[in-house]
């Protein structure tokens, strides 16, 4: 299929319009002036070799080299060609120490944290290498096969923590054995290999200068990294992120972790290897890349790409010849030319020019196929990612849909480029664009899925990316690389819920103890209430002119009034016990009738 690379500079043929026009209007303005000196059958024959058609011609033929060149700048693409591309590089293992020692922060922000920002920025330089990565304290475990999925390995690195491996301890001999254990025999006798160990030093478990030994008999090259200071400094204790306390021994004095620079330089010595102290990061990665470039590299796989294979050259070289014969031809009549009368009158000059025009205005202004709109800003944006930058090659992918929304490759394309950008949310929408073609084979709808699923994983949608995993993996069921992201997510899920379950009760503990502490200050209330109406009457009874001073003025008034009516009660009681008295006394002395009965 013949199509442009740049079809809008087509456009340009457009000014073959105005060309011809100018050209013509200049031949009616000569031929007007020529009218003034006299009639132009005379004239000619002052001049029998002028040629008519001549002039015509030449124009044609520089409006033919104009509209050639436009045709060249727009790059003609025809067919395909397909090249073979082969991938190489070296196989490098990361031993990853995550002691608890790691979390001293002696190197900012800590150890651990400085390791993986070492590791990543690697990661960034390499382009075909394949990486692969084992973490280990007390024990050692194979955190990611060799890969070259980089975005993956960035995701598990930056999710290591110390708290991986219940056993503590520092075992580098182990992680040797394991890195030298999981390099791909099929490359057992090229020197292709190396392990980088990064750690502090502070080995307790195994001999770790002889695993390098017997690493190095075998063509690995083991180099390590020191991490941390001579100087030392205490291992911190964490708790719900924040530090509680500071790791101590047996007889309660803290403990001081320091990098063992001398057992970090024996075991590089003994892998052939180089010792780097990542104090600086810049200055130890640059160090580190500088030393595995001179590895050899292997070819690891080769295959073969198909793009448009461009044809401007012609057009170019046609133009040229043309041009030199623009050059060379005269506006003098030519002998056997005349005979054959090629462009001898105005109006078949005319006609070809006028052809030529038409001829490009149907080129600019037509509408190029459905396939090259798509398929050309999509092979622009393919080189722009090649060449990492994602930015311009998003916006090529952006044309391409614009043209057609249904191109797949262009979606799928361009959820990668998101994906390079960190727009982990958008790589998945694209992802699942692309998905929506009906055409994909099982191969390239496990491609989709697979990078769907580092996209959730990214966005720590554990549960989605586990969907898109076991999608891609009914697709291709022996991908190992999605077999292995799908245990990881799992198991990233199963910490997920773990921490928010932790999270509820911890929220349940915190309601409840609330709960219970506000109980406890009511009844604390109840009880202050109860001993203050205690402490009032005890002093009511002790002072009851204070106490009357405290009531209220109408208390203080029913009261006074109750006294007073019982002050007169009393008396009236009085005055009529006094009244009988007498009454009796007087009957006594009479001595007349019988006893007088009290009336109270």
């Amino acid at each position: 299929m013949f199509i442009f690379e740049n079809p809008n500079i087509l456009w340009l043929l457009l000014l073959l319009l105005p060309f011809t026009a100018l050209f013509y209007y200049n031949l009616h303005r000569k031929k007007k002036n020529l009218a003034r000196l006299g009639a132009q059958a005379a004239l000619m024959k002052q001049v029998p070799d002028y040629s008519k058609g001549k002039p015509h011609l030449k124009f044609f033929l520089l409006m033919t080299v104009y509209a050639l060149l436009v045709v060249a700048l727009a790059n003609p693409q025809l067919g395909t060609s397909v090249r073979k591309v082969e991938r190489k590089g070296i196989d490098v293992m990361i031993a990853l120490d995550i002691s608890n020692s790691m979390n001293s922060n002696d190197i900012q922000p800590s150890r651990l944290m400085r390791a993986k920002q070492a590791v990543i920025r690697i990661l960034d330089k390499m382009e075909s290498d394949r990486i692969g990565l084992v973490v280990f304290a007390g024990d050692a475990v194979l955190q990611l096969p060799l890969t070259t999925d980089y975005g993956a390995a960035k995701l598990f690195i930056g999710n290591v923590q110390t708290s991986d491996l219940s056993r503590q301890g520092t075992s580098i001999g182990k992680a040797i054995r394991l890195c030298a254990e999981n390099f791909d025999p099929k490359y057992e006798k090229d020197k292709n290999k190396a392990i980088i160990v990064i750690s502090d030093g502070e080995n307790h478990e195994d001999d770790a200068v002889g695993e390098a030994a017997a690493a190095a008999k075998k063509g690995i090259v083991v180099s390590t990294v020191g991490m941390g200071s001579p100087q030392g400094a205490p291992i911190p204790e964490y708790r719900n992120g924040k530090i509680v306390s500071y790791k101590k021994d047996r007889d309660g004095q803290v403990v001081i972790t320091r990098m063992n620079r001398a057992m970090m330089q024996d075991i590089a010595k003994a892998g052939d290897g180089f010792f780097v102290e990542a104090n600086n990061i810049s200055s130890g990665v640059e160090t580190v890349f500088d030393k595995l470039s001179r590895l050899d590299k292997v070819t690891f796989d080769s295959q073969n790409i198909s793009d448009y294979e461009t044809r401007y050259g012609y057009f170019v070289a046609l133009a040229l010849l043309l041009l030199l014969l623009e050059i060379f031809l005269f506006e003098k009549r030519n002998k056997v030319l005349n005979r054959a009368r090629l462009f001898a009158g105005t109006k078949s000059g005319k006609t070809a020019v006028l052809a030529l025009c038409l001829c490009g205005a149907g080129l600019c202004g037509g509408t190029a196929p459905l396939h090259a709109q798509r398929a050309i800003p999509t092979n622009k944006g393919n080189r722009l990612y090649l060449d990492s930058s994602f930015q311009n090659a998003e916006i090529s992918y952006l044309k391409a849909l614009a043209n057609d929304s249904t191109y797949y490759k262009a979606h799928y394309n361009l959820g990668n480029t998101q994906y390079r950008q960190e727009n982990f949310e958008g790589a998945a929408a694209q992802y699942q664009n692309a998905l929506q073609n009906p055409s994909l084979s099982k191969d390239e709808k496990a491609d989709i899925y697979h990078n769907m699923g580092n996209a959730y994983m990214q966005s720590q949608d554990y549960q989605k990316a586990i969907d898109a995993y076991v999608e891609a993996l009914k697709n291709r069921p022996g991908r190992n690389d999605s077999r292995y992201n799908l245990a990881y997510a799992q198991k990233m899920l199963q910490q997920q819920q773990q921490q928010q379950q932790n999270q509820q009760n911890k929220d349940n503990k915190d309601q409840d103890n609330k709960n219970q502490d506000k109980n406890q200050q009511q009844q604390q209330q109840n009880q202050q209430d109860k001993d203050k109406d205690k402490q009032q009457q005890q002093q009511q009874q002790q002072n009851p002119d204070n106490s009357r001073q405290q009531q209220s003025p109408q208390q203080q008034q029913r009261q006074k009034q109750k006294e007073q009516d019982a002050e007169r009660i009393l008396r009236a009681l009085e005055n009529q016990e006094k009244n009988t008295l007498e009454k009796i006394k007087k009957e006594e002395n009479r001595g007349k009738g019988s006893p007088v009965e009290k009336d109270w």
